[in-house]
């Protein structure tokens, strides 16, 4: 005996799924602009604490104008590890600053195709053996 809500489950749930699927599809999963202009950057030197350990990346920034420099805190790192010394990075440079560039934190656009996916499966295999 099934209760007379049953195909309503597996049925918002696959229309749940069709929409997850959609915006895994078309929405733009990229990272997000940056604050100034992405530049070359060169780390010169590494600065460290009282205690030895390296807390400050100092860079020179290929702009327009020349060579600027610009430092960068550990705790703007991955994981607070700084880039080796004379290792090229891109950073993102405005006239007052710079940081690392920015870094998309959402999950990726596989991930949510492969969440669509699995939920329209799921249920329409639901729907199928409760027939």
């Amino acid at each position: 005996m099934r209760h007379s809500a049953y195909p309503a489950v597996p049925v918002a749930g696959l229309f749940a799924s069709l929409l997850i699927l959609l915006a895994g599809i078309f929405s733009d999963l990229g990272p997000p602009s940056p604050t100034g202009e992405l530049r070359p950057a060169t780390v010169i030197s590494i600065e460290q604490d009282s205690i030895g350990r390296p807390f400050v990346a100092l860079v020179r920034v290929d702009t327009p104008d020349g060579a600027v420099l610009c430092g960068l805190r550990s705790s703007q790192f991955e994981g607070s590890r700084l880039p080796r010394l004379h290792s090229d990075l891109t950073v993102d440079y405005w006239p007052t600053g710079c940081a690392p560039p920015p870094v998309s934190r959402e999950l990726p656009r596989e991930g949510v195709l492969a969440m669509g996916v699995s939920g329209m499966a799921l249920m329409a295999f639901w729907l199928w053996a409760g027939r």
